[in-house]
Parts: C-alpha cells; structure tokens; sequence
C-alpha cells in the first residue's frame, strides 16, 4: 500500500491520489486500506515518511571515514539525487510548503535537515576546504545545493510530467555522476591541486 501510494504520488501528483486508486494498484481493497491506515491522509503520511527516511539514510553517506570527505560529499548528492528524481513531487511539496502546513512526518525530516544534516554536511564542506567560518560553509552549502538539485529537480519534474522513462540525466545526455562530477572539478579546483 506504501509502495502504491508512494508510485501514486509520483505519477500523479499528491493532490490526484485517492484510496480507491491505491486499492486499485496495491491490489487491495478501500475498506482494508481504512483499516490499517485510518484516512488517506494518514497513507499519504506514512508513505511520505518511508521515502523521507530514504533521503535521512543518505546522510550516513558523510559518516563513512573510511574514504574521503569529496567522496562522501558525492555519495550524498548522489543518494539525494536518486530519491529526487524518483520522488520529485514529494520533494517539491517538503520545498513548497510553510512549517504550519506540512504533515507530521515533513515537519520532522526538515528538523532534522536543520540541525544534524546541516552540521553534517558543514563539516565536510570544513574538511574538504579548511573554512572554518560557519556562514561561509553554509553559503558554500546554498550554492552546491542550487547548483546540483535544482537542474536535476525541474528535469525530474518535467520527466515525470511528460512521462518520459527516468534516465537519471538531467538537462544534457551526461549522466548525473558526470554532472557532479564536473561541478565538483570546477568549484573545488583550489583544494583538489
């Protein structure tokens, strides 16, 4: 029933998805879903919850010291990406939407972005590059997110509007590893000599 309304959500947008759509695709049926969930809102919750704890596990990707902090910063990207492009809708309703408005489960993934995920990625902005100036990592933080997540976000979105097959590359027919890639080359050149 997650696996449904999450590929509902996907497809169709949050907005479009009804109980009796999920049935229908989960092979289920509306009274069952009921049972277990209460409301369609309370699906739509849980199934926003799975996918949001996908993007929390990416961060685990900048815990691992067993290689670089460039390498663990692209893991990371690369994770988000993924998810992104599976779910653009999701993250288009966690980015447009004020704290009052977001459900239980959006309210906690951003609390989260905002204190351990932010430090996190800071501190390995800190070890790639050596600032040690907060507003300066998070400055630096502000533009690889612009930089990487919108081009492959607006791409995502518009593939899944268009239903184009996702081919996890956005905007050129260089792969989104490529991209980063290449972003990484040009904005960390100075420390990579």
């Amino acid at each position: 029933m997650l696996n449904a309304t999450l590929s509902l959500i996907a497809t169709d947008g949050i907005e479009q998805v009804t109980i009796r759509k999920i049935a229908a695709l989960a092979g289920s049926n509306v009274a069952l879903i009921n049972y277990y969930f209460g409301s369609k809102e309370k699906l739509i919750g849980e199934a926003i919850k799975v996918q949001f704890d996908s993007f929390r596990e990416a961060f685990s990707a900048l815990e691992n010291r067993e290689v670089d902090s460039l390498t663990r910063l692209k893991s990371f990207l690369l994770q988000i990406l993924s998810s992104l492009q599976e779910h653009p809708e999701l993250m288009k309703r966690l980015v447009g939407q004020g704290q009052e408005s977001m459900s239980e489960s959006q309210a906690e993934y951003v609390s989260f972005f905002k204190t351990k995920g932010f430090e996190q990625i800071r501190a390995t902005l800190e070890e790639i590059t050596g600032e040690t100036n907060a507003k300066v990592t998070s400055a630096m933080m502000q533009q690889i997110f612009a930089a990487i997540f919108s081009p492959a976000f607006r791409s995502a979105c518009a593939r899944k509007q268009a239903g184009a097959d996702d081919d996890r590359e956005f905007l050129t027919n260089v792969s989104v590893e490529e991209q980063v890639d290449l972003f990484f080359n040009h904005y960390f050149y100075r420390y990579l000599a």
